[in-house]
């Protein structure tokens, strides 16, 4: 059998292993290439569920913030309407306040306060004692002018009536 085959050369021999050298190295890097793309191709599906996962939790994210949003602007468009309302309820509560000073002035007591005018006992009570106080400090200074308007006599009385409670003038002479 070796008699057929020619006495191979060195040189032939060095190019047979040459080839079969390159042979294996390219048959090692299409080994290694494909195992490279099939680990290339799962990390690329890995990177896609992550992205899909994240836009899924975004798209979610976005949901609650329109639901948030929405109920923002609902809040604050009832907060609006409380503050149109917030004077009036005001304005009312002030002529509680106000009827109930003018009852003080006019004698009324602090059960009578507080049934008709709707506030506090304590209210009430403050109420009579600052407004009774007025009415007595008024009544005193009327009573006292009184006393002095006996004691004017003629034309300068006539002057002292005619001015104005509480002015400079009034004072002075």
């Amino acid at each position: 059998m070796f008699e057929i085959l020619p006495n191979p050369s060195l040189e032939t021999m060095a190019l047979a292993a040459r080839a079969i050298l390159l042979a294996g190295a390219f048959w090692v890097f299409a080994l290694a290439f494909a195992r490279w793309r099939r680990a290339d191709e799962r990390q690329t599906r890995a990177l896609q569920d992550r992205f899909e996962q994240a836009f899924s939790e975004l798209r979610s994210l976005h949901e609650t913030v329109s639901v948030m949003n929405a109920r923002i602007e609902a809040l604050g468009e009832r907060t609006e309407s409380q503050v149109r309302l917030a004077p009036a309820t005001i304005t009312s509560a002030q002529r509680g306040y106000d009827l109930a000073a003018r009852l003080v002035r006019n004698g009324a007591t602090a059960e009578e306060l507080v049934a008709s005018c709707g506030i506090t006992r304590h209210e009430a009570e403050l109420l009579a004692r600052l407004h009774a106080a007025k009415t007595r400090e008024s009544l005193a200074s009327d009573a006292e002018m009184g006393h002095m308007n006996a004691k004017m006599s003629g034309p300068a009385s006539a002057a002292a009536a005619s001015r104005k409670r509480g002015s400079l003038l009034s004072v002075v002479s």
